[in-house]
């Protein structure tokens, strides 16, 4: 009887297979001959600093809304763009420098198990020089879990008091004595919203309300209010609402409404008062809709003598979060528009302290620029890093 043959395919297999394990084998001689290396050394984690550092230094809040619970501060080299280091800050959460930036005060939320479980908040204190956490407050669980704004963790004049904005969703501000690390009171704030302390008054902060009015809150050395009071209207929240981002210049205040009036205040005083008021946007542009926009949509140089302001055009009711087309530069003492330069899809901008750099935030790539400042506001090529962050909004100078 004769023995039926393999089909073609089968004895390519069966070759092929039989070639694979003369090559596995002659390769495991082959290592085997090998000399075995030197086992690596173990590697060892260090620690550094910031001492020493240039002062020239940004921090860029990130919201990283695509893993919220695991948000951080990122700090930069103002000077070659390069990351120092970055500070956590959990969900949600907000921070502001204090007035020698040594300080980064940061309110945020932990839940025991991660994204549930109970809720904490806290206000943590962190040394800028180490980027390490100093200590923490409890706070009562409910401060406003929001996007990184300015104004909603602010310390006070004398840097006694972090003033922590609330939101249940009925306003109020709890005020942490950082000398007795300890909350020191809640104040009630209806209707209003925002920290805005005082620059010469060791604990007086303003709000703006929605009914177009600024509240005024003094506290005593204990934290406690002595006193409150309401000022006059101001502004139209229906036809044309102040942003709540506000530019500081000592007690200098100034707020640019959606369609573009920029207001001073002076908020030194028990009742806020108008300092000037211009608008930003002549008939023509108005005709095209050109609106600012953003987050921290615009910049007051320390100087009090430039703005710069992120601009969009056909701008409409609820386009008041744009990024720019177009970055607007103004003299204030004349009111003049003096340069435009492009957007470069700008939602937040400041001046560095010193005056000397402006910064920028691109809300669409999350890119950040540094321009060096000139008088005239001409903005020269400058430093850009991409990207500084996943959903970057906030960014403040410690310079």
């Amino acid at each position: 009887m004769q023995t039926p043959r393999r089909p073609p395919l089968e004895r390519l297999r069966a070759w092929a297979a039989v070639a694979l394990l003369s090559g596995l084998l002659s390769t495991g001689q082959a290592l085997a001959q090998r000399p075995v290396p030197p086992e690596l050394p173990a590697e060892t984690l260090g620690t550094a600093t910031l001492a020493g550092a240039s002062t020239e230094r940004i921090y860029v809040a990130d919201f990283v809304i695509a893993h919220i619970i695991d948000g951080r501060i990122r700090v930069f080299d103002a000077r070659g763009g390069k990351l120092l280091g970055m500070v956590n800050t959990g969900y949600a959460g907000n921070f502001a420098l204090s007035a020698k930036s040594d300080e980064i005060y940061v309110a945020t939320t932990y839940l025991s198990r991660g994204g549930r479980g109970e809720r904490y908040d806290v206000l943590e204190v962190w040394d800028s020089t180490t980027l390490g956490f100093k200590y923490e407050v409890l706070l009562p669980p409910k401060r406003a879990q929001a996007l990184n704004y300015r104004g909603l963790v602010r310390p006070t004049g004398n840097g006694r008091f972090v003033l922590v904005q609330n939101a249940t969703p009925a306003t109020s501000i709890t005020v942490v004595d950082l000398a007795e690390r300890k909350v020191a009171a809640e104040v009630p704030t209806p209707g209003c919203w925002g920290v805005l302390p005082a620059a010469s008054h060791p604990s007086r902060f303003s709000m703006l309300c929605g009914d177009g009015k600024v509240a005024t809150v003094t506290l005593d050395d204990k934290g406690q209010v002595v006193e409150r009071q309401v000022g006059e209207k101001l502004f139209d929240a229906d036809n044309d609402a102040w942003f709540h981002s506000a530019e500081q210049v000592g007690d200098r205040y100034f707020f640019v409404s959606f369609k573009g009036m920029l207001t001073e205040l002076d908020l030194s005083g028990p009742v806020a008062s108008v300092k000037s008021a211009k608008n930003l946007v002549s008939a023509a542009d108005q005709k095209k809709g050109w609106r600012p926009g953003g987050y921290q949509q615009f910049a007051v140089h320390p100087s009090g003598r430039w703005a710069v302001v992120a601009m969009h055009d056909q701008g409409r009711e609820g386009s008041h979060k744009s990024p720019a087309k177009q970055l607007w530069t103004f003299d204030l003492n004349s009111g003049r528009r003096v340069a435009v330069s492009p957007g470069l899809g700008t939602v937040a901008l400041t001046f560095s302290k010193s005056g000397r750099r402006l910064q920028a935030l691109d809300g669409v790539t999350s890119a950040m620029h540094v321009w060096p400042w000139s008088e005239g506001g001409r903005l020269k090529k400058g430093l850009v890093v991409k990207p500084a962050g996943e959903v970057a909004l906030q960014l403040e100078s410690h310079d």
